[in-house]
């Protein structure tokens, strides 16, 4: 699938994306996403796969859009609840749809798939492949296992800590790669995969180390983002990686 770069601000002030790497990166999920969202048809009917809050949702049906949300979390549910009618979000999980056969034209998962091991990957993009219409969009982010960020050698370092001291872990990570990512959506049924790398990883590292020289980098890297990111030799190394694919 061809990628179409486009650029614009999140619906908060320019700077706060410079403020933390969880708000810069989210800032590049959501211009990816935003890319998708311009290929729909109108009224195309969608689905949030862990919609949390909500906010995703209620910027689709400002444009009106059709879009449910399943949630498992109760207390996100409430909370999304605030901001769409309650009716539209569900319990649910992304291993067993309740939507029929190839219904819909939009489905996104965004940090969900990290969560669940290899073997639940694999059902949920069944899954998707299943719901969604000929030529529908997915949309899914999924961690980078060679990140230049050290979040996964923290990840070994507690898997171990876990096994010694026999305190269980609070959650598991998948890791993927551009490879493996498009390997398996394409295993899944999926046709026009594209994996991109997202967000210069080493900035959550300057973050930890010194704010403001993390703000100042941030600022200066947000421009080339897409060389720094998505460029064929350093996208390995991103620190999110973005699949999109048709059915």
């Amino acid at each position: 699938m061809t990628r179409r770069r486009r650029r614009f601000l999140p619906n908060m002030q320019a700077s706060a994306i410079f403020d933390s790497p969880f708000r810069y990166g989210r800032h590049l999920i959501d211009r990816a996403w935003e890319e998708c969202v311009a290929r729909l048809p109108p009224r195309a009917y969608c689905l949030d796969i862990g919609c949390g809050v909500g906010a995703h949702m209620a910027r689709l049906l400002e444009r009106g859009f059709r879009v449910q949300g399943i949630e498992p979390s109760a207390e996100m549910r409430l909370l999304a609840a605030a901001r769409v009618p309650d009716n539209l979000i569900s319990d649910g999980s992304v291993l067993q749809l309740p939507q029929g056969d190839a219904s819909l034209d939009f489905i996104y998962s965004i940090e969900v798939f990290r969560y669940l091991d290899s073997r639940d990957n694999a059902i949920g993009h069944k899954e998707i492949a299943r719901v969604l219409k000929p030529g529908g969009i997915y949309f899914g982010t999924y961690v980078n296992r060679w990140a230049l960020d050290g979040f996964r050698q923290l990840s070994q370092l507690r898997k171990l800590a876990s096994r010694v001291t026999g305190t269980p872990l609070r959650y598991h990570v998948e890791y993927e790669t551009p490879f493996s990512m498009s390997a398996k959506l394409r295993a899944a049924g999926f046709s026009e995969v594209s994996v991109h790398g997202a967000m210069w990883a080493p900035l959550r590292v300057l973050h930890k180390l010194s704010r403001p020289l993390a703000t100042a980098v941030s600022m200066r890297a947000l421009p080339h983002e897409e060389w720094l990111s998505d460029s064929p030799a350093l996208r390995l190394f991103a620190g999110h990686l973005i699949a999109t694919a048709r059915r």
